[in-house]
């Protein structure tokens, strides 16, 4: 049995081909933090990562967008802060990945779960009370980045939270001052 091989000087303007082909047939990728976002004119601004100039980034009805989960997304679920990767081909975005950047929240402590599971905030601007779970994997830290447990806020801490679904991911703690006793 005899096997055909073609020979090595085929693969020389093969090679050739797909290096000078023009940029339209090539896909293109960038991944960077979504800047803003233009509905109207289906497209949203990315600044690429280790980059300083922002570029803009066209989707059409055929462009897929999906969170880190899988599920699918609208350009108008897309925020600024947002992290993208982004394949596209021809000026126009085939895929699109996106880590969504989680909801923040910030305000001040009004009580801890004694469950220590959860707390209420309430929140900066609107004097409305959340409640906020945490897990073991909640980040707590004051603002000169010491860690602390959930059981150690106190009433009237400030606090920032970063955090999905009302999930903390990340809780960075204002320690209120101790108040002297007056005699």
């Amino acid at each position: 049995m005899q096997i055909h091989r073609p020979s090595n000087w085929l693969a020389i303007p093969i090679l050739a081909a797909i290096l000078v082909a023009p940029p339209a047939l090539r896909a293109d990728e960038v991944s960077g933090i979504v800047k803003s976002v233009d509905l109207e004119g289906k497209k949203f601004v990315v600044t690429p990562n280790g980059k300083d100039s922002a570029v803009d980034v066209v989707v059409n009805d055929k462009t897929i967008m999906k969170n880190e989960a899988g599920e699918e997304i609208a350009l108008k679920e897309l925020k600024a802060g947002d992290g993208v990767g982004v394949v596209s081909k021809a000026g126009i975005a085939l895929n699109v990945l996106v880590a969504v950047k989680p909801s923040e929240l910030t305000g001040h402590v009004k009580s801890v779960g004694a469950n220590l599971k959860t707390f209420v905030v309430t929140e900066t601007g609107t004097s409305t009370d959340v409640t906020v779970a945490v897990n073991p994997g909640t980040a707590i830290v004051t603002t000169d980045g010491k860690k602390i447990e959930l059981k150690e806020l106190k009433k009237g801490d400030g606090v920032g939270i970063a955090h999905t679904n009302s999930l903390a991911s990340k809780i960075v703690v204002s320690v209120k001052p101790i108040e002297k006793e007056t005699r």
